[in-house]
This record gives structure tokens, sequence and C-alpha cells, in this order.
């Protein structure tokens, strides 16, 4: 019985004198316990979608990189990379016998792939502005 009355005597001691040290800290709890205003629904429905889809920026890049010349009537191509028998030419993804643009893709090598139509090849390498068409009346 005299712990419990120890007890009750401490807690009470306790709660009498017992304030905060910080009283900065408890405004500070007080301010996040209120309610914030955010944006109304129709404000938030209205807002632009900041994040743009993988879909969205592979038809950029296939835009800006596969367009044609005025002037020639000819394809740009940049091969960006090799990878699993398949090549990423102009932000998009080509496996062995994939028709791009007017040409095919015949070969995949290790560090270039070969484009052909029935005239001619063009051959793409990885990391140079080079390339190399070739000429071939026989296919």
């Amino acid at each position: 019985m005299g712990h419990k009355i120890l007890i009750f005597f401490i807690g009470a001691f306790t709660l009498l004198f017992a304030q905060s040290r910080y009283p900065e800290i408890d405004s500070l709890i007080e301010k996040v316990k209120t309610k914030r205003v955010g944006l109304d629904k129709e404000t938030i429905v209205k807002l632009k979608n900041p994040f743009v889809s993988e879909k969205k920026l592979s038809k950029i890049e296939h835009k800006k990189l596969a367009k044609r010349s005025p002037y020639r009537k000819r394809w740009f191509f940049k091969l960006s990379s090799i990878f699993d028998k398949r090549a990423r030419i102009n932000g998009r993804w080509y496996k062995l016998g994939s028709k791009i643009g007017t040409y095919r893709l015949v070969h995949i090598g290790d560090n270039y792939v070969v484009l052909a139509t029935r005239k001619k090849e063009l051959r793409l390498y990885l990391n140079k502005k080079k390339r190399k068409i070739i000429k071939t009346w026989s296919r």
C-alpha cells in the first residue's frame, strides 16, 4: 500500500510542476494540428499532368531523328544501342527483319547494323556520325 501512495504522489508532483522547456516546439505542434486549406477539386482537375509518358518521349525523339530532309528524299537514322539481337534506332527498338521506313533491318553486328532496300544497303555504326551507303543491284 505504501508503494501505491508513493507512486501517486510522484505522479501528482510531476503533473503539477510539468512545464515545457521548449515553448516554440509546443506552438509548432499546435500549428501542425490545425487543418490546412489546399486547392479545391475544380482547380486540381484543371491542372496539367507533370509527368511525360515513355511513349510520348519516344514519339518526340522519333519525329526529331527520323524526319525527311526537304532537299534530299532520304531518311536519317541514328543507331544508339544494340542489345540481345535488337537495335535501338531513332529511339525505338527493332529486331532483325523489322521494317524501318523504306529499309529493312537485315544484319546486327557488334557495333553496327545494316539496313537494306532492294537497291542499296545502309550501315549504321554506334557512337559515330559516319554512315556508309553501299549500293548493290543484285538484291
